[in-house]
């Protein structure tokens, strides 16, 4: 089952590594790590997907807790939280096919953020699972290339 541990940490060096060396050291696999800026400049947030059953994520956030530079962590529930994904697809759009494109972008609440002639960036920003319908979705089309981020949530 996913996890989405949301920490807050001291802004210093190295922070993101040794809770990253954590995760290795133990053998946890990280779906997506997202580290960034809080309030507080003093702080950082981290937000980590990572899978496992309640006892790994228990082991996991116990870990992380003896971290010095962890000042607090949580496993935010699916049903408490807001989480977003970022994404940037860019499609195959020669002239025939570019408004239907267009439409199914739209549909999909994508928009386009670039135009050539032999392709179309799209934007979108929705849940992860949201997302990954809309990369299979377009897969017919041509993916010349997309990134995406990691969840991105914070608690209710």
């Amino acid at each position: 089952m996913k996890h989405v541990l949301s920490a807050l940490v001291n802004n210093t060096p190295g922070v993101t590594s040794r809770v990253s060396s954590l995760f290795r050291r133990r053998g946890y696999n990280i779906d997506s790590f997202i580290g960034s800026s809080t309030e507080d400049e003093r702080f950082s947030r981290l937000t980590i997907v990572v899978r496992g059953d309640d006892i790994v994520i228990a082991q996991v956030i116990s870990q992380l807790q003896k971290l010095e530079d962890i000042i607090s962590i949580e496993d935010i529930q699916q049903e408490s939280m807001i989480s977003k994904v970022l994404l940037f697809m860019k499609v195959k759009a020669d002239v025939d096919d570019r408004v239907g494109i267009i439409v199914v972008a739209n549909a999909c609440n994508a928009r386009v953020i670039e135009m050539s002639k032999d392709y179309l960036i799209l934007e979108a920003l929705d849940s992860e699972d949201r997302i990954t319908e809309m990369i299979e979705i377009f897969k017919p089309y041509g993916i010349i290339e997309l990134v995406k981020t990691g969840v991105v949530a914070m608690k209710r």
